[in-house]
């Protein structure tokens, strides 16, 4: 038997007159987009948004005392500060050549024996 909603479980919000036909969450009588407007429920807060960009989505209340979506979430401060005296990748592209050791410098000049232990 296919899955049928009944209306018990229709959310119970009314938007220009119609009533929404999206699925109540669970144990509630209202689905996500008109949770706030049970005001019995503690589990959910209109994000406030900006004053650039006004905001009214639900979110789940968390540790922070003002819940806010995705796109209006404050980050921490930057807690990263580059060094000023460190040299730059145009710094190193001018070091000088002579530091650097040729191929036939790099070859050992003695042979060592080699061991292997059991």
């Amino acid at each position: 038997q296919a899955h049928t909603t009944r209306s018990s479980q229709r959310c119970l919000a009314f938007v220009d007159d119609v009533r929404c036909s999206n699925q109540s969450l669970p144990m509630t009588r209202h689905c996500l987009t008109h949770i706030c407007q049970d005001t019995n429920q503690t589990l959910f807060k209109l994000c406030q948004g900006s004053e650039e960009v006004p905001c009214n989505k639900p979110v789940p209340v968390s540790l922070s005392e003002e819940p806010c979506c995705p796109l209006h979430l404050r980050l921490p401060p930057q807690m990263y500060v580059p060094e000023q005296g460190l040299a730059g990748p145009e710094e190193l592209e001018a070091a000088p050549t002579d530091l650097y050791l040729s191929a036939a410098e790099l070859q050992p000049t003695e042979s060592l024996p080699l061991e292997f232990s059991d």
